[in-house]
């Protein structure tokens, strides 16, 4: 857990990709345990929601560590079509208590709103920081 105390160079990056066809649920752990340690090292905070077709994470930290987690997030071959829909400097974390926590969004009554504009972003051209705040309060 990162504490919430004021830090420097502090900024939140989310994304948006689509999920490779082929991977279960089990690239979702494989993701998590990877992510908790390298995380933890690099002071990297964050959340990740998916569902069987879109990865949609918050990133927190400084500057660079985000940006070369992006960097490398782009790179991975489990996601495609990955999207820059945020970045901005915070000043303070949403996600202080996870290295990565992660949520699926189930296909329920429930999530049904969530669902259908999380395929709305993974379509969209642009999406404004409203629409992403629907994400931030579902994960919390």
């Amino acid at each position: 857990m990162i504490t919430k105390n004021a830090e420097a160079n502090l900024y939140q990056l989310v994304y948006i990709s689509e999920r490779y066809r082929a991977d279960g649920d089990q690239v979702i752990n494989d993701i998590k345990l990877q992510a908790e340690s390298n995380n933890q090292k690099l002071n990297i905070t964050g959340a990740l929601l998916f569902n069987d077709r879109y990865f949609l994470q918050y990133i927190e930290g400084e500057f660079n560590a985000i940006n070369s987690l992006y960097n490398t997030i782009c790179n991975d071959p489990r996601h495609n079509n990955v999207r820059l829909l945020l970045r901005k400097e915070i000043a303070e974390r949403d996600f202080s208590r996870w290295s990565l926590g992660v949520k699926k969004l189930l296909d329920t009554e429930e999530n049904q709103d969530l669902l259908s504009l999380l395929s709305m972003l993974g379509q969209a051209k642009s999406v404004s920081e409203s629409q992403l705040d629907w994400f931030k309060l579902a994960l919390k």
